[in-house]
């Protein structure tokens, strides 16, 4: 019996957006753990709002954090892989999703729950959904009249909400056909009511146009508008039906009542996306909450070979519709009352379900058995050998090889499929290194993408340029087109880097382990005499090409101690090439050079020092760092920190500094593709650092090299 991490994956589970069922999906997955199941969650977005409650947030009742669940850290509790991505396409033959700009993801059971695509009819209209693109905009608008078009329930919750924001003195307009078309008379007479009270313009017309400041209705009349939001009707994404997948006349996924695909069962929908044959309700976030328990229950179903649970929508639910002032509109059918009470009830409902996202339970480790029919995709050996009979299988390596990018180099005579590689070298002198590391990311295509940048950087901090490199791959047990298909995500990461800086991967050796890791060797030419960490002169100023806290934000990404913002933020800085930076700084007359990675800051800078036998002041404040480290540094720290923290006992603290400020101690924090420390000329230390900003790098001009003292202040 084994821990459930570190049972052998047989069965690909993805799930496509972070909805409100897929959340609850996700959550159940951590409580309880399916063995042999390895769970990915792919989104655009590394929070997913809680319909509910936007009228609330708008209004000013709630804070961002209230409404939204962080996926990152969802996903970290269900043990399960998160890809930030946008899905293109669906490949339902060969059962992978299509993502722009990455290789494919393979499936063996899809939940599709991402949404569905807000139906404006005139260009440029701000539409409410997404969230996320919405939240922006409603905090840019003015003071001017406000224009909701839409007039059902979210349009009316929305229009009470801007009122309770903006005030009296803000005219305010609710413009659609008909108020509250799907719910009784009784409903709208109180909502009309309400709107007269709170001083909303009800237009029961429909816009025909919109400029920058005003609304033409199909009336005539023309409104002059400050802002404008609309809350109408939503369409399927294009890609379901051009996947082949069953879809109504509005492209939305026809599932059955088990929310499974009725043209493919590796396929369940949820929510807005999909449409429940024989059971067609409204596109309403409360069916995508209701139908996570039955969502969850088939998909567990289908993995264990079980039956499946029917999914029974309900034809009347009691609805809660938020009112200025801490009212709410209940509405059942034709019955219908409004009051505080209700406000009570729709908080006390919508907090509840935050909360099963946001206080998140420590689930005790449990021994984990396989069921059988997983266990027969798995090779039939348990114990595992070592030495060379931990190499992968021949027959994927080949097949993962075969689907890589076949890239030519003039100075690779001999690479992948030969013994050994064969790499002319045009100055007779090229530069050597290794790096490489366990996985950090539970992405293994963003990993392989990493990982290459960082075991870069160490020939880029010569000054060369890389021309071939090797690769050590160890892959962890699974079933073997699992096995194929990690190994191509994480080498089809490496390729793509190297494609971007004129680099080939020219061989290397894959073997099985107990968990991914990824090693490279990489050679590089110099067109000149090589870069070193030596040649700086007193005056000379330091360059830094990136900000410092990768080491504590992924120590800290798997806890509370960071945000999904911060660590997101992180991993685009880790995705982001030194390439462009050096050949900045060759331009500016760079004269030493090296590249901030395990040692930190401190570390590196010391050996800059030590061989140029030069001291520096170091200016603290002018040390860039990545949004959270600082206070992530104050309650957590990577594993290296203390002993990185003994290289600062060589500096000289000036001022009321003290040695366990915050700020001194991130000048350990080992980086992973950290930036370049550079040696440049005072005079283009300016313009070079300009030029560095230019081209997206979070650069900072952090001291200058003296004759003696090493000194920070």
């Amino acid at each position: 019996m084994q821990a459930v991490n570190s049972v052998p994956a047989a069965r690909d589970l993805v799930l496509i957006g972070g909805g409100h069922a897929h959340v609850q999906v996700l959550r159940s997955f951590g409580m309880q753990p399916l063995p042999g199941v390895r769970l990915t969650l792919i989104s655009p977005d590394v929070f997913t709002p809680y319909s509910g409650m936007l009228p609330g947030y708008v209004a000013g009742l709630y804070k961002h954090e209230q409404i939204h669940i962080d996926l990152v850290r969802l996903t970290n509790f269900a043990q399960a892989r998160f890809v930030r991505a946008q899905v293109a396409g669906l490949d339902l033959a060969a059962q992978t999703i299509q993502l722009p700009g990455r290789p494919d993801i393979r499936f063996d059971l899809l939940s599709i729950n991402s949404g569905a695509i807000p139906e404006a009819p005139l260009e440029d209209a701000v539409t409410v959904k997404p969230i996320a693109d919405f939240l922006p905009k409603w905090h840019a608008a003015g003071l001017g009249a406000q224009a909701i078009v839409g007039a059902g329930a979210g349009g009316v919750e929305l229009a009470l909400a801007v009122r309770e924001s903006k005030g009296g003195a803000v005219p305010v307009y609710l413009i659609g056909p008909e108020l509250l078309p799907q719910h009784g008379q009784r409903a709208r007479r109180l909502v009309a009511k309400e709107l007269a009270a709170q001083n909303i313009q009800f237009l029961p017309h429909r816009v025909v146009n919109q400029s920058d400041d005003a609304l033409l209705l199909d009336s005539g009349q023309e409104l002059k508008t400050g802002s404008v939001f609309w809350v109408t009707g939503v369409r399927a994404p294009g890609w379901l039906a051009d996947a082949g997948l069953a879809v109504d006349a509005k492209g939305f996924v026809c599932v059955d009542q088990h929310l499974r695909s009725t043209s493919h069962d590796c396929v369940f929908a949820a929510g807005d996306v999909a449409e429940l044959t024989g059971q067609s309700r409204p596109k309403s976030g409360v069916f995508a909450v209701r139908a996570g328990p039955a969502l969850t229950a088939n998909l567990r179903a289908t993995l264990l070979q079980q039956p499946l649970k029917r999914f029974r929508a309900q034809r009347l639910h009691l609805a809660l519709l938020g009112y200025a002032g801490g009212k709410a509109l209940a509405s059942r059918g034709e019955w219908a009352h409004s009051g505080r009470i209700w406000w009570w009830l729709k908080q006390k409902i919508d907090l509840q379900f935050m909360s099963k996202f946001n206080d998140l339970p420590e689930i005790p480790q449990s021994d984990y058995a396989l069921p059988k029919h997983l266990r027969d995709d798995l090779p039939e050996q348990t114990m595992r050998c070592g030495g060379c009979g931990a190499k992968l299988a021949a027959e994927p390596l080949r097949r993962v090889l075969a689907r890589l990018p076949q890239t030519e180099h003039a100075q690779v005579r001999l690479g992948i499929g030969d013994d050994a590689a064969q790499v002319v070298s045009a100055s007779g002198a090229p530069l050597l290194t290794v790096d490489g590391f366990r996985a950090i990311l539970d992405d293994p295509y963003l990993f392989g993408r990493v990982a290459t940048h960082h075991s870069l950087n160490d020939v880029l901090a010569m000054g060369a340029t890389p021309t071939a490199v090797l690769a050590l791959v160890t892959v962890p047990l699974m079933a073997e087109v699992m096995v194929e298909e990690e190994l191509y995500q994480l080498l089809r990461g490496v390729c793509d880097v190297l494609e971007e800086v004129g680099a080939a991967l020219v061989g290397g050796h894959s073997a099985e382990g107990a968990e991914l890791s990824l090693g490279l060797t990489v050679m590089g030419e110099a067109a000149e005499q090589p870069l070193t960490k030596a040649g700086g002169e007193p005056g000379d100023r330091l360059l830094l090409t990136k900000p410092l806290g990768t080491g504590v934000v992924m120590a800290a990404s798997h806890s509370d101690a960071v945000s999904a913002n911060a660590v997101q933020a992180v991993h685009e800085g880790m995705d982001q090439s030194n390439v462009m930076a050096l050949n900045v700084l060759q331009q500016y007359g760079v004269k030493a050079l090296t590249d901030v990675t395990g040692f930190g800051l401190a570390g590196h800078l010391g050996e800059m020092l030590r061989a140029s036998k030069l001291g520096c002041r170091l200016q603290l404040d002018s040390v860039p760092t990545y949004t959270g480290s600082l206070q992530s540094l104050q309650v957590t720290q990577s594993s290296l920190q203390l002993s990185n923290e003994q290289a600062l006992n060589d500096f000289n603290l000036l001022g009321e500094m003290r040695s366990d400020d915050v700020r001194l101690r991130m000048l350990a924090d080992p980086q992973t593709n950290g930036g370049l420390l550079a040696v440049v000329p005072a005079g283009v230390a300016a313009a070079a650092l300009g030029e560095l900003t230019e081209q997206g790098y979070t650069a900072a001009d952090i001291g200058e090299l003296a004759p003696q003292q090493w000194e920070i202040q």
